[in-house]
């Protein structure tokens, strides 16, 4: 069966390394990769170890949740570092601090929404169908929420305590005020953060996996990146800094 832009398995090879070919990528043999956990395992399959399965998707979701934690709250969620899917929940500001997949929360919530926005008649009683979808997906609604929450929280008291040396997007959020002149208040705060956290996580994971996709697929692109990226990385640099390619066309 081809993959699809969307796949949870895509076939990835080695660009952007300038060492022989039989090694990009993975050595030989492959060494145990401390970034993976247990359900993101990965097999050299083709052209002797150049190429290896990875689970392209779940990676780009980690970098675009900690790319909103960063720029929206000042601090990352930690998923890239870690290699897994967690966020801390907190139901109100004061409440116990709990976890849960963030990226699983945000695909059921908007399943969920999407089902009960076709269908508003079963949204009052909708927690009480014996079907888990529903269950599954309101709780998950709260998650989601919590997580801003934890997020907004998080953000307030570290500008309390002076931890802030820069200005994100929550701190203009928090010079804006209403149609009465009045700041924003800490729950339409955690609305906002719910909706960048809504608006820019999986758009933008499933969009760089379709285009990483399509650009496996064609391989005079592979051969004009991998020949772009050797010529502007130097040899002894392994994982490039972002000032090195920022300039690339």
């Amino acid at each position: 069966m081809p993959l699809s832009p969307f796949s949870a398995v895509s076939s990835i090879p080695a660009i952007g390394l300038n060492i022989p070919a039989k090694e990009k990528l993975f050595p030989t043999p492959l060494a145990p990769n401390p970034y993976l956990n247990s359900s993101n395992t990965y097999t050299a399959t083709k052209s002797g170890q150049t190429y290896a399965n990875l689970n392209a998707l779940s990676w780009f979701n980690f970098l675009a949740f900690d790319i909103i934690g960063d720029l929206a709250f000042g601090q990352e969620f930690g998923m890239l570092a870690r290699g897994e899917d967690i966020a801390e929940v907190r139901k109100t500001p004061e409440s116990p601090v709990t976890y849960a997949p963030a990226i699983e929360v945000l695909n059921r919530r908007g399943e969920v929404s999407a089902t009960l926005g076709c269908y508003p008649a079963l949204k009052s009683y909708a927690k009480y169908l014996p079907d888990r979808f529903f269950r599954d997906g309101l709780e998950a609604v709260q998650n989601l929420a919590g997580i801003a929450v934890a997020r907004v929280n998080q953000r307030l008291e570290a500008g309390k305590k002076g931890e802030v040396d820069r200005v994100d997007l929550l701190a203009r959020l928090m010079e804006g005020r209403d149609e009465n002149g009045n700041k924003l208040g800490r729950e339409e705060l955690t609305a906002e953060a719910l909706t960048q956290l809504i608006a820019g996580s999986d758009t933008t994971s499933n969009t760089s996996c379709a285009l990483l996709y399509w650009c496996l697929k064609t391989p005079a692109v592979m051969e004009k990146l991998q020949k772009e990226l050797d010529e502007a990385i130097p040899e002894d640099v392994i994982i490039p800094e972002y000032d090195i390619v920022k300039d690339l066309p």
